[in-house]
């Protein structure tokens, strides 16, 4: 029944888990959904542990504080790539306390704290840190919206906009757009390149280190 409501969630968005919903794609009564999982709140929180567990990566015996951190965003952001819907639900300030959730967020501060900061200031540190992901995350939900309300590509869209902004003259005034619009159009919105690019530029803002090896971006193993 687990795998029946992160399958409706992937197919249609979290607003469409209901318990009503889940056991009718189960092919089970409602009576035993409500036995079995009990509330929305709960199924919910299940399915977050379910999926984040997923993805999780185990780390190798000794890591540094900066490759502890990239790991977990690496799997963090894999989360997010193949369930949409999941930053829904853990960009809130009360996320549901799922056991992976407190595990990765510990695993975080840990990773800080080793940095030299007390506990309080690796808190806030992992804050930002995680503020960083599920905004890039966010980055893939709007762009599905986008995509879903206006039945147009990125590639489409992008090239409408260069073709706009060349007849008003905006090029002249901005030429970094310029040399962006002059490269041809991607099918798709490279949110991987800018979140890679991005993350190792927020990780040595928030821990002043740099990686003791050369990262693979595109890894979610250590």
């Amino acid at each position: 029944m687990l795998e029946s409501a992160i399958a409706l969630a992937d197919a249609h968005g979290i607003m469409s888990v209901t318990l009503r919903a889940v056991s009718d794609r189960a092919g089970l009564t409602l009576a035993t959904a409500q036995r079995e999982l009990g509330h929305r709140d709960r199924l919910v929180s299940m399915m977050v542990h379910r999926v984040l567990a997923r993805h999780a990566t185990k780390p190798p015996r000794a890591e540094a504080p900066y490759e502890a951190l990239a790991r977990l965003a690496q799997s963090e952001w894999a989360a997010y790539r193949a369930h949409p819907w999941l930053v829904d639900v853990l960009a809130s300030t009360r996320p549901p306390l799922a056991p992976a959730v407190l595990d990765a967020s510990r695993a975080a501060v840990e990773a800080f704290v080793a940095t030299g900061l007390d506990t309080d200031r690796a808190f806030r540190r992992y804050l930002a840190f995680s503020a960083y992901i599920q905004g890039m995350a966010l980055l893939l939900r709007t762009e599905q919206r986008e995509r879903d309300l206006s039945g147009t590509s990125f590639r489409t869209w992008w090239a409408e906009e260069a073709r706009r902004l060349d007849r008003t003259g905006t090029h002249r005034q901005h030429p970094w757009l310029k040399k962006l619009t002059e490269k041809p159009p991607r099918d798709a919105f490279d949110a991987d390149a800018a979140f890679h690019d991005g993350l190792h530029a927020v990780l040595r803002g928030l821990t002043g280190l740099s990686p003791d090896a050369p990262l693979d971006p595109f890894s979610t193993c250590p």
